[in-house]
């Protein structure tokens, strides 16, 4: 291993560099930094110097495997080693640095950006290495200069850089630049090379001589005399072409640098003279001794010698060094004498100034300052120009230049001091400043020129114009101006005029007319003095004549018939244009100049002479620098003042807007529906100013000028014809040809682009609030391809591309970053025409079409946007990902107009490259970039919504290492799923550091999980740790503190977070229970995907812990809260009042300040409604008569009452007089604001985006807050910012309840599904439930509070998810619950806007709870006084349609919860309007609610009252028409007419029974038994059950309907009607006469049938089937009978859709064969079959009990007329029946309360059944057929025994001995059981 000197290694400098670039002035310098510039101080102090040549010691190491160099090691490789030689050789460099040159090039190739040989390319990265050395040296000088409040940081710095000149940095340098002086070419260099060497070698002569200007100027070193010595010999070498210097100067950027050094040298020289110094020195009056002078007087005469031997005529360059050495001599000669100095005063520097001058040196100092040198330099160019400054202030001062000078000379020094002044702010701040004494000799020839104003006017005002940058210069120069002494004029020294010739001093006889300023005059007897004599009877004299030199230039510019010639006038506006962009104080003030001039009727208007000027002039190159200045000048105040200006504007129609025809609209702001036509002079004017104008103002060019007049105009809300038209033509004309324009200065061009690009952007943004120049606007854009065409060459280009201009001699920086953000705004562009896409019509635009488009010139956009991500070095990547997002979404609604490649015809190397640049930015891991980033996020999320083709091409899981070939972006070679997990990891700590990070990371994982299907090996690989979720849930802490922030934005985003992981978890739950079903289906093994689930870590789990600690209680109560304040809102209310009233004052006295027109607008139309008030002229006549106004108007005086009043009810006190109240509760109601509520699209996630929230910048904007101070809304501008803060402040209220409320519904929606197969009351301990049902109650209460309805909504939603995972709730909850709804349904209730869709769904989802909580109370006491104070409430709900079923359907449960109707009926018969109620019978509407309308009025008429009232209310006639009008498109609302029916004859039966009445029986009897015989007819069909065995043999039978619960409840319902009915027997003999022995014999058949229940139950184990939701969750209970006997043997089955199995559990004693099984739904079945049973039964014993009556009365049994009665058999299977299941019940001795009436039931039905066979036996005379008797007697006898015991059976069983012993005499008797 061979050893080499530690100095040769070197750390690469471009690192070096960048860092201290990137360092903050401000910021204190890392330690890291700290240490890296201490180890290479050695480098710093010698720079390229250490660069070593060729040795041999080195060529020969390289030959070791090894090389030691220092502390580093080299390892040699064979393939770098033939290169370095090759370079060592070419550039005369050291072999082993060669080497470490050639590995790092390597390393870092770039060959994919710049194809380049690998010669070229080390060559390249050499001389970058030395440049960086040399630029870190001077950015450390730079970066020690900006010392604040001695930081640190900065003395750090400093320190650093003192050291390096102590060490002798100068001497280094200055060494370094001899050596590259006296260079010559490599002679083993190749030629072609030659050009780059001396480029090269050039760069580093000006960093040296930058650094040494640097270190000279800051006085980090001093110059004496022998220094400057040797400084001016070199430049006299340079100069004189005595060195290689000049030899250089092969190619055009040569030339310029060899231009810049000699320049940058003679600065140095110029500043090293210390000219200041020796200003303060003549000042002082201190002799040269005692001066800080480093010159001696020997050197001062060697100096001499060298600058007297130099020839400005040979040289032009050596010109002003003589010049500035003789200003040199003449300020030392200027010191005190001494005999020793008199030597200095000799020198003839007067002839140096001579000599100087006469070879133009002046001119060279001109050209310096007119140059590009200054401009692009990277060094301190305020520096530079401050010597110049010195310098010429010496020149000045030195030899009294004056007015008398050659005005050639003159103007020249007036016009290289604008050029210095001109742009530098801090060299005009000094100027103004009076302390300032080297600028004292400037200022003098400033007054000088004052004082011949305004005969020499061209000189001073572009003096003063140069010298108003900045703010306060600008305001120095208009107070200068405007506080003009005098005026001078030229005099013929005739007889009007009284001169003393002593004393020079005339005055004027007669008024004095000013020549060129008509009507301008000095009075008479006004004194002036004689200033000179142009001849022997003309005199210029200055005026004692007081008068503003800013009104006498606008009078000036008034008055100029011909403008285009003048230069007055240019300058003119030139100082006019920069007053007002410097200043709004000055652009105000010029507004409000003042009309008249002394007293003469002289009237002035700022904004019309401009207008005027503009629209005279031609199109000639002077005209093109006119408007630039006037239309500027209009743009700011237009600024300044809109409302002033925009009409001035609109009358002279200052670019000749032509208008067509068809005007829509005749206001003053109507726009035409023709063409706009701007004259063509406008165009010939752009033209001409862009070839012509070499302006460095950013403003300077008139296209420029006129966009940004565009600008304003937008900006201030104007809606005109002379707007469109100026829009139209920034659009289609500048737009589109600006490119094709010539530039003098080519990167011009990019101003104009980035301008009109600015105004398209306004444009679009103006859209929404511009409705009709909007839509012009709008189709306009979308519609015009020359448009998208110019749009689309700016920004259809690639990073490679981008890349190569960076090394192309064609472009120079500023082109290429006027070009990068040009590319920037064009994409945002895309964004903001995509969004306005949605509120088009449907359609295929033809905008979209070609950003879509394969076939768009030069490339596809979608291909150029793709490549533009991979762009790292400017904000072109954001732009490029944003529209990319929206370009996705745009291509998914477009879907079914185009066709192509799923993937935009983006081919695999485009795809990896893509895939590449996501990866680098989304692993960043220090987030420096969030916005980039964030978006990034937000593109993947829009592909996986509407691209998923894309998304999973990004992803590529076939192959997850990417191939080398593409993988050029990145050094890791990263997958982009395991870059995604890495924020899964992080998702804990990013929820506290960076939230909005995490909610777009998020956002993406979302998109996943909802497009599951697609991505479902995505999810796989995601969730293949095991801990994906659970990771993710550690944002979910059990603590909510970590959620509080001081930023509510912050706040906002880390709730959207735990939103969106809540909803992951949701839609995992639902995607592992499709999977399990699935697997279910096909039969596979249930434990697989269980377990599955379990090692998953998955959301059941997790939730099942939360449920277990008191995460999820906090969840609830973090969530529940309601973040809405209606007091901030209110604030925000009344401020905007405050404001309305203080700024319509301020309209009405004519004061409109910067306020836009259309805010103007809105507040006088505002105002005028307020004044039109009742209220207010009320308050005019009352001020009037109480004398209030003292005379004066009383309506400011009542406005400024008002103001105070609102002002107090803002700070707390109410406002207690009723007129000024009802203005305003006006203000309040009048929504001032609202038009400024907008969808914020930027705060949130994509799923956030709905919130309305106030654009305060926009209204910033219309406000122009930020000019009041200087206006006369300096009053105002407190009320306005305090408006802004409460605005503020209510928008990061809606933000921060808006994503709570996504929170609250996404926990809302998981609950749910917890657990969709078991009971999840399981897992929910009681007290869990009933602490979160107290914290959601007092959340609703308070969001009811607040009207904050959607809020309220998800709390009612996430309550009755509560109130469902218990079986039975605790009383004192569903209290709560209860008095929970009832408040908010009471407050509700009163609030305005009813018909909201909000508002219905909230109470619609408040009742639904309500109805669940009434209906899960069981009878308890303690709850009746809450059902009392509830009814009056819910009567109030039962009207409307929305809420009629809800509200009726929860009254009939409290109805029945009150057991003493005496309570409850009062309060409906005061609150509940029954006959609407009624009327909704027959109400189409109100179909849908017919059923729970008819179950209320079952339950209201078992009080009497209440059957009076609905019979008294029309109640048949509702019911007949219902019942007449229900054909089959109405009753499809209706589950089926014959539920109808059912209900219906039910509370016909309950009204009959409560009121007794004969005559409602007869009309009922004839209404409803006769008209609806059919209905009666299919409700008494017996049910059509599966045929037995014996049944199949025989033919098909009629259809019959199917056994339901539902159709069993209507026969029941039906035969209580028949059989209150047939009480009346004598109506029902009369009117029912044909009809009756059908019904027996259906009924018969009906009892048959269920007689044969037995049977039937051996052949078909289904009784019926569940179909309402009650039912299936009926079907889910087990037996509450548990009976194998009668009906109840029967079982019941769940039948869904064809999509879900049948399901049904294995009953082992069956031999695991699937069956049916007896639920709770089957035993209600059988119930109702029972029940059915004794009322057939009933209805034929009122029918033989007539008839018995009948033959009493008749003494004989007439059988021809005896009713039909069924047959012994039947009677005794129903008597089998029910013997069998009482004895069974009795024999289990479980009796329950409902056990308990099924035995009674059953005993009835046996009672009457033997009343029929004893009827049948009596009047038939038939007998029991052969061992009946037998089997009767064991089973009656078993079943008394089995009874015995059961007190609530002993009543029925005493009746049912009583009948046995008619039926069966003397079998009791012989059994024993009396």
């Amino acid at each position: 291993m061979a050893s080499v000197d530690a100095s040769l290694w070197w750390d690469p400098f471009t690192d070096l560099l960048t860092d201290l670039e990137n360092l903050s002035p401000s910021s204190e310098l890392p330690i890291s930094l700290a240490n890296k510039l201490k180890e290479n101080h050695l480098w710093l102090l010698n720079s390229v110097s250490l660069f070593k040549p060729p040795s041999q010691k080195s060529k020969e190491a390289l030959d070791s495997q090894q090389v030691q160099i220092g502390s580093h090691r080299l390892t040699v490789q064979t393939k770098f080693k033939e290169l370095a030689l090759k370079i060592s050789s070419s550039l005369c460099l050291d072999e082993v640095q060669s080497y470490i040159l050639v590995e790092r090039s390597c390393e870092h190739d770039t060959s994919d950006i710049v194809a380049l040989e690998p010669l070229h390319l080390v060559m390249i990265q050499y001389y970058i290495e030395r440049q960086c050395v040399l630029k870190c040296t001077r950015h450390l000088l730079m970066l020690s200069l900006y010392v604040e409040d001695g930081s640190k940081a900065d003395s750090s710095v400093r320190e650093m850089v003192l050291k390096l000149i102590s060490d002798g940095l100068e001497s280094r340098l200055l060494s370094v630049i001899e050596s590259l002086l006296s260079a010559t070419y490599p002679e083993s260099m190749e030629v072609d090379f030659f050009t780059l060497w001396a480029e090269e070698m050039l760069i580093e002569d000006n960093l040296i001589l930058d650094i040494l200007f640097i270190a000279y100027y800051e006085s980090f070193c001093t110059c004496d005399g022998k220094q400057w010595k040797n400084l001016c010999l070199l430049y006299e070498r340079m100069i004189s072409g005595s060195c290689n210097f000049g030899k250089l100067a092969i190619s055009t950027e040569a030339v310029k640098s060899v231009y810049h050094a000699r320049v940058q040298l003679l600065l140095i020289l110029i500043e090293t003279l210390y000219l200041e110094n020796i200003l303060q020195m003549v000042h002082d009056e201190t002799p040269f001794s005692q001066g800080n002078i480093s010159f001696a007087l020997s050197d001062i005469q060697e100096v001499d010698a060298i600058i007297s031997s130099l020839d400005p005529f040979e040289t032009k360059e050596a010109g002003p060094l003589i010049l500035a050495w003789a200003v040199f001599l003449c300020l030392i000669s200027s010191l005190p004498e001494k005999p020793e100095y008199n030597m200095i005063t000799e020198t003839d520097h007067v002839g140096y100034v001579r000599q100087a001058i006469r070879a133009a040196s002046l001119n060279y100092f001109d050209e310096i300052l007119q140059s590009d040198l200054l401009k692009d330099s990277e060094g301190p160019i305020a520096s530079s120009r401050s010597v110049l400054r010195t310098f010429f202030s010496a020149f000045i001062a030195s030899y009294e230049i004056s007015l008398q000078l050659e005005d050639n000379n003159l103007k020249l020094i007036l016009n290289i001091l604008g050029e210095i002044y001109r742009g530098e702010e801090s060299l005009c701040v000094q100027f103004w400043d009076r302390d300032s004494f080297i600028d004292g000799p400037i200022r003098c020839l400033l007054y000088n020129l004052e004082g011949e104003f305004p005969f020499r006017t061209v000189e001073l005002i572009s003096l003063l114009s140069a010298l108003s940058e900045g703010a306060w210069p600008a305001e120095c120069v208009y107070n200068f101006l405007d506080k003009s002494v005098g005026l001078s004029t030229l005099v013929e020294l005739r007889g009007n005029f009284g001169v003393d010739n002593n004393s020079r001093i005339i005055e004027t006889r007669l008024p004095l007319c000013v020549p060129g300023f008509e009507g301008l005059e000095i009075p008479r007897d006004t004194r002036g003095r004689v200033l000179k004599f142009i001849d022997d009877n003309t005199a210029l004299v200055r005026w004692e004549y007081n008068q503003s030199g800013v009104l006498v230039l606008l009078l000036r510019v008034a008055q100029e018939m011909y403008p285009d010639g003048s230069e007055e006038v240019l300058v003119i506006l030139d100082l006019i244009s920069r007053l007002v962009t410097f200043n709004k104080a000055v652009c105000h003030s010029l507004l409000s100049i003042g009309d008249t001039i002394h007293d003469r009727d002289i009237r002035l208007n700022v904004a019309e002479i401009i207008c005027t000027l503009i629209k005279n002039l031609s199109p000639t190159v002077s005209g093109a620098l006119m408007m630039s200045s006037g239309v500027n000048i209009l743009a700011m105040m237009l600024n300044c003042s809109p409302s002033h200006v925009t009409p001035t504007i609109l009358k002279t129609n200052i670019f000749d807007v032509s208008i067509r025809m068809n005007s829509f609209n005749d206001g003053p702001d109507g726009l035409s529906s023709g063409s706009w036509l701007l004259s063509g002079r406008l165009a010939k004017l752009l033209v001409v100013d862009c070839e012509h104008n070499d302006s460095s103002c950013p403003l300077a060019v008139s296209g420029m000028l006129l966009l940004e007049l565009t600008f304003q105009l937008l900006q201030k809300g104007i809606e005109n014809d002379f707007l469109l038209a100026l829009t139209v033509f920034s659009i289609q004309y500048v737009l589109i040809n600006h490119e094709y324009w010539k530039y003098k200065v080519r990167h011009s061009r990019w101003k104009v682009t980035l301008k009109v690009l600015d105004v398209l952007k306004t444009c679009i943004v103006s859209i929404s609030h511009s409705p009709k120049m909007g839509e012009i606007i709008r189709d306009l854009l979308l519609s015009d391809s020359s448009v998208h065409n110019a749009l689309f060459r700016i920004v259809c280009i690639t990073t490679p591309t981008l890349e190569n201009l960076y090394v192309s001699r064609l472009y120079d920086l500023a082109e290429i970053e006027g070009l990068q953000l040009a590319i920037c705004s064009v994409l945002d562009i895309f964004c903001m025409l995509s969004d306005l896409f949605k509120d088009t019509l449907p359609g295929y635009q033809v905008f979209h079409q070609a950003v879509l488009s394969p076939t768009t010139k030069p490339i596809p956009v979608i291909t150029a946007i793709v490549s533009l991500i991979s762009f790292f070095r400017n904000p072109i990547q954001l732009g490029a990902v944003s529209a990319l997002s929206t370009l996705l979404l745009t291509a998914e609604d477009l879907q079914p107009y185009m066709s192509g490649n799923a993937c935009f015809g983006l081919d695999d190397k485009q795809i990896a490259d893509f895939r590449n640049s996501s990866i680098t930015i989304i692993s960043d891991r220090s987030f420096s970039h969030e916005d980039l980033i964030v978006n990034t996020f937000k593109m993947l999320a829009s592909a996986a919504y509407y691209q998923p083709a894309l998304l999973v091409a990004l992803i590529d899981l076939k192959d997850s290492t990417t191939d080398d070939k593409f993988d050029s972006v990145g050094p890791n070679r990263e997958d982009l799923l395991d870059a995604l997990c890495l924020y899964v990891e992080k998702s804990g700590e990013m929820i506290k550091s960076h939230p909005k990070i995490l909610l777009n990371f998020l956002d993406l994982l979302m998109a996943l999980w909802q497009g599951a299907p697609q991505f479902i090996n995505i999810l796989a690989r995601l969730k293949k740790s095991g801990v994906f979720l659970k990771q993710l849930s550690s944002c979910i802490s059990p603590e909510d503190h970590h959620l509080l922030s001081s930023d509510s934005l912050i706040a906002s985003y880390r709730y959207q977070c735990q939103s969106d992981i809540l909803q992951i978890m949701s839609l995992e739950m639902f995607l592992q229970n499709k999977l399990l079903h699935a697997e279910n289906i096909r039969k596979d093994i249930v434990g697989k995907a269980s377990n599955g689930e379990k090692t998953e870590n998955g959301s059941r789990d997790i939730l099942s812990s939360w449920c277990k600690n008191s995460v999820l209680n906090n969840l609830v109560k973090s969530y529940a809260s309601c973040e809405y304040d209606n007091d901030k809102y209110l604030k925000g209310q009344i401020s905007a009042a405050l404001f309305s009233v203080q700024v319509f004052s301020k309209l009405r006295n004519g004061h409109t300040g910067s306020l836009s027109v259309s805010l103007v607008e809105k507040i006088s139309i505002l105002g005028k409604k307020l004044l039109d008030l009742p209220a207010f002229s009320e308050l005019v006549t009352q001020y009037g008569q109480q004398g209030y106004s003292e005379g004066k108007e009383p309506k400011s005086l009542i406005l400024s009452d008002l103001y105070y009043h609102i002002q107090g009810e803002y700070e707390g006190r109410k406002l207690e007089h009723q007129l000024f109240k009802a203005l305003f509760q006006f203000l309040l109601e009048s929504k001032l604001l609202e038009s400024y509520k907008t969808k914020d699209g930027s705060n949130l996630s994509i799923h956030a985006k709905d919130v309305l929230l106030f654009d305060c910048a926009r209204l910033e904007k219309d406000l122009g807050i930020e000019l009041w101070d200087v206006l006369e809304f300096k009053d105002v501008k407190a009320v306005a910012q305090t408006m802004l803060t409460h605005m503020k402040e209510v928008n990061s209220m809606l933000l921060l309840s808006n994503c709570k409320l996504s929170a609250l519904k996404a926990l809302t929606t998981m609950l749910p599904l917890y657990d969709e197969d078991v009971t999840i009351g399981g897992r929910l301990s009681e007290q869990l439930i009933g602490s979160c049902i107290q914290l959601i109650c007092r959340s609703v209460d308070k969001a009811t509070e607040s009207s904050v309805l959607d809020f309220l909504a998800a709390q009612v939603e996430l309550l009755h998810n509560f109130i469902r995972f218990v079986k039975k709730m605790s009383l004192s909850s569903s209290i709560l619950v209860i008095k929970t709804v009832g408040s908010s349904l009471k407050t509700l209730k009163d609030l305005k806007n009813p018909s909201s869709v909000d508002l219905k769904s909230t109470i619609k989802l408040l009742l639904t709870l309500l109805l669940s909580t009434v209906g899960s109370i069981n009878n308890e006491s303690e709850v009746s006084d809450v059902y009392v104070r509830l009814l009056p409430i819910l009567c109030t709900f039962s009207e409307p349609n929305d809420y009629c079923t809800l509200s009726l359907a929860t009254i009939d449960i409290l109805l029945k919860r009150i057991q003493t109707p005496s309570i409850w009926f009062p309060i409906i018969q005061n609150h509940l309007h029954v006959q609407t109620i009624v009327k909704k019978l027959h109400d189409k509407t109100y179909l849908p609610s017919v059923p729970v309308i008819l179950k209320f009025f079952l339950t209201f008429a078992l009080v009497k009252e209440g059957a009076e009232i609905l019979a008294n209310s029309g109640f048949f006639t509702s019911l007949r028409n219902l019942l007449e009008n229900g054909n089959e498109s109405e009753t499809a609302q209706i589950e089926n007419p014959e539920r109808v029916w059912g209900l219906g004859s039910a509370v016909v039966s309950m009204i009959i029974y409560s009121l007794k009445d004969t005559d409602m029986v007869d009309y009922v009897i004839s209404c409803f038994m006769l008209e609806k015989s059919d209905l009666i007819s299919y409700c008494l069909t017996t049910p059509n059950f599966p045929p037995d065995v014996s049944d199949r043999k025989k033919r098909a039978r009629a259809p019959r309907k199917q056994p339901s619960l539902s159709a069993l409840n209507e026969t029941q319902h039906t035969l209580v009607l028949l059989c209150v009915l047939a009480k009346h027997h004598n109506l029902w003999s009369k009117t029912m006469k044909e009809t009756d022995p059908q019904l027996r014999e259906m009924s018969i058949r009906l009892l048959s049938f269920i007689s044969r229940g037995r049977h039937l139950a051996e052949n078909s184990p289904l009784l019926c089937h569940p179909t309402l939701k009650e039912e299936l969750e009926w079907h889910k209970k087990p037996s509450f009978i548990n009976s194998k006997s009668g009906w109840f043997s029967f079982s019941s089955a769940l039948t869904l859709s064809s999509s879900t199995a049948l399901v049904v559990v294995k009953d082992t004693s069956a031999g695991n064969i699937d069956v049916p099984h007896q639920t709770m739904f089957s035993d209600m079945a059988a119930i109702e079959v029972y029940k059915i049973a004794f009322h057939l039964l009933s209805f034929l014993c009122l029918q033989a009990a007539a008839a018995a009556k009948r033959a009493e009365d008749l003494g004989f049994v007439d059988v021809a007329h005896f009713p039909d009665l069924p047959m012994p058999d039947i009677l005794h299977g129903l008597q089998d029946q029910g013997i069998g299941v009482v004895r069974e019940l009795c024999e289990a001795n479980r009796m329950t309360s409902e056990i308990k009436g099924v035995c009674v039931l059953l005993l009835q039905i046996i009672e009457k059944s033997l009343y029929l066979e004893f009827c049948v036996s009596q009047v038939c005379g038939i007998r029991p057929v052969m061992g009946r008797i037998e089997d009767f007697s064991k089973e009656i006898k078993l079943l008394f025994a089995a009874t015995t015991g059961h007190a609530f059976l002993e009543e029925t069983v005493k009746s049912l001995k009583q009948i046995t012993l008619y039926v069966y005499p003397g079998l009791l008797q012989t059994e024993g059981c009396l």
